[in-house]
């Protein structure tokens, strides 16, 4: 398959779930893909795995809070690939936590991680995009993680809603702005619903010690949660690198400004 042949991807995140899975199809789709993440022994295993499945792929250290150190890797992309053609901001955290308990430094610490830092990425990147966008009729692509809390409104998550929200305006302003000044770089968010990843199990285990369903039942609580995406069963990280890899390739050069909602229906209801 090779959907994204010779396209150089940096992915955010990528040591482990839904980052992971984005950066094994693209490597298997023919891209050349860095791995960026703070997780250096899930970001260098992962890389390895796909190098050793014959794909193309390093490991870039980066905290995406830190400007300094998107600048550096960003220089080291130019310098060795001449250019980017795709970004995927997928880094985030979350926290499940009342309004009343959350902390101001919780939420200042949401906000650097799941907003500063596609900020960031989209203004350091830029010049490696540009690079390449203008000699290519698809142009470059910058795929912003969401999540279908970025849609809809759910408790006990307020300051995770907010950061998704944020991510999903902030890539509408984008598209327009870079389509307007000429620069043939995309800018789309995905949305995805409940997806079992390392991060959705710990939220499950919040959920459970502050019975925030009525119940310590981690197996009764997932339970719940699968009922309420009506196609009946968790979303997995293959699901959404799908989606990213539709983003990230050709075939979607005619989008911009769009979110691309992959949650089992969640937010239909």
């Amino acid at each position: 398959m090779d959907r994204l042949n010779s396209k150089t991807i940096l992915i955010t995140g990528a040591a482990s779930g839904i980052g992971a899975s984005c950066a094994r199809l693209a490597a298997e789709s023919g891209a050349s893909v860095i791995l960026a993440d703070i997780d250096d022994r899930g970001g260098i295993a992962v890389t390895e795995e796909i190098i050793a499945n014959g794909g193309i792929a390093e490991f870039q250290r980066l905290d995406v809070s830190s400007e300094e150190e998107w600048k550096s890797v960003v220089e080291k992309i130019i310098g060795q690939y001449k250019g980017l053609d795709v970004l995927v901001n997928n880094a985030g955290i979350t926290l499940i936590k009342p309004i009343e308990a959350t902390t101001l430094e919780e939420w200042h610490k949401l906000s650097r991680v799941n907003v500063d830092s596609v900020f960031l990425g989209m203004k350091h990147s830029l010049p490696a995009l540009k690079e390449r966008s203008l000699s290519h009729v698809a142009g470059g692509s910058i795929i912003n993680m969401s999540s279908a809390v970025g849609l809809v409104g759910i408790p006990g998550a307020l300051g995770y809603t907010m950061t998704k929200a944020a991510v999903r305006h902030m890539s509408k302003s984008a598209a327009i702005e870079f389509a307007e000044m000429g620069y043939n770089i995309r800018v789309n968010s995905v949305h995805p619903g409940l997806v079992k990843t390392p991060m959705a199990d710990g939220i499950y285990e919040v959920w459970a010690q502050s019975k925030a369903f009525g119940t310590d039942d981690i197996a009764q609580i997932e339970k719940i949660m699968t009922e309420a995406h009506p196609l009946g069963r968790h979303g997995m990280p293959e699901d959404i690198a799908k989606a990213v890899a539709f983003l990230a390739s050709d075939d979607s050069s005619y989008m911009t400004g769009s979110e691309l909602v992959v949650d089992g229906g969640f937010v239909a209801k």
